[in-house]
């Protein structure tokens, strides 16, 4: 089919329906209406094309960025003063805890704590009298003794109530702390709390999850297949699930272990730049692509390659006539693209030396013809 592109030079070319033969269609443009539509010619050009790995993952923070608060003794929750989302800085009250048991563990403390002060001066007067012989080794012996144990006793109560957050100096000057004062392990933001007033909270419960959203990285997953070709250093592309905006990361550590279910191989990569980038949390779902290779390949300008109907055609150049060039519709089949390149793979069933429109292709095919670039 040859359509005419109208008896006024100045016109555009109209588009043409190229779907039901594609490969006879032809196209016929005036050299006045090439020049004022700024088309171009081109021909196929070697361009180095990386190879991309698929891969799938999630954004993660690294295991000294994350903390699971749990008690160090059990107890009925008597405050909360936290939310989900909340920032905390490290050493913040996150809740607190009621038990008769911490009452009683401090009890415990001052009254040994007391009795050491005895036994130790005892200690010190058998010794002496020891030395002068004076009092009997027996006596000696058993005042250390008697010293030495209840001074490791006091030294366990301390370090226990020490994991409990007790100021020991406040509490051998007669300060017994009724609840118990549970802080934050590190600086960052509350992601879950598992508690609730009057809620008993045993040593086996988390009770409240804490990230550092400072450094992120992404957990990527890749299949056995194609790790043998990823190392570190190369860069990967991704983005959140739903958005249309990819962002640059490098491969930082390969796995050495292979997950037995899936088949895959989990790769950590840092993130470029991760404080620019909007939105982005810890558990949030990514799709990634990872440079592993740079090939030669045949190639056109991607806008000289319009799809329609799931498939793609260029127009070659038949003729060039003094006052007019003759293109033809012809399909193709596209490999690896970008925004600036389009791999042809069929490029051998073209000859060296084959013209093609590079520019306005999609003006002439796309346009009106309800194809799609």
């Amino acid at each position: 089919m040859i359509v005419s592109c109208g008896k006024n030079e100045t016109d555009s070319a109209e588009a043409i329906d190229i779907s039901a033969n594609p490969h006879t269609d032809e196209l016929t443009i005036t050299r006045a209406q090439f020049e004022a539509g700024h088309l171009k010619i081109g021909t196929m050009e070697q361009q180095n094309f990386a190879r991309q790995i698929k891969a799938n993952g999630y954004i993660d923070v690294p295991p000294d960025h994350k903390a699971s608060v749990s008690v160090k003794l059990g107890g009925f929750v008597k405050s909360v003063t936290i939310l989900p989302g909340d920032r905390v800085a490290k050493g913040k009250v996150l809740f607190t805890l009621e038990n008769p048991e911490f009452i009683q563990l401090q009890q415990d403390y001052l009254e040994n704590h007391a009795q050491l002060q005895y036994l130790e001066s005892d200690y010190e007067r058998q010794k002496a009298l020891a030395e002068e012989n004076i009092a009997s080794a027996k006596n000696f012996l058993k005042a250390e003794a008697d010293y030495k144990v209840v001074k490791a006793r006091v030294q366990g109560l301390m370090e226990k109530l020490k994991m409990l957050n007790v100021n020991i100096t406040s509490l051998e000057a007669g300060n017994i702390t009724p609840v118990i004062h549970v802080h934050a392990p590190i600086n960052g933001y509350v992601s879950k709390v598992n508690i609730a007033l009057g809620v008993s909270v045993s040593t086996d419960n988390i009770a409240v999850e804490l990230v550092d959203t400072e450094h992120l990285h992404a957990e990527l997953q890749v299949f056995e297949r194609d790790v043998a070709d990823i190392r570190e250093g190369q860069k990967f592309l991704f983005r959140s699930s739903g958005s249309a905006n990819w962002y640059e990361g490098d491969v930082y550590l390969v796995g050495k272990t292979i997950e037995s279910d899936a088949r895959t191989v989990g790769i950590h990569g840092h993130i470029h730049d991760e404080k620019n980038i909007p939105n982005l949390l810890p558990g949030m779902y990514v799709e990634a692509s990872i440079e592993v290779a740079s090939v030669e390949r045949l190639v056109l300008p991607s806008e000289a390659v319009v799809s329609a109907d799931d498939h793609y055609y260029v127009l070659m150049l038949l003729h060039e006539q003094e006052d007019a060039f003759v293109f033809q519709a012809v399909e193709v089949t596209r490999g690896q693209f970008n925004n600036q390149w389009t791999e042809i793979v069929n490029a051998a069933d073209f000859k060296a030396g084959d013209k093609f429109l590079v520019k306005g292709a999609f003006d002439l095919l796309g346009e009106g013809s309800n194809h799609s670039h």
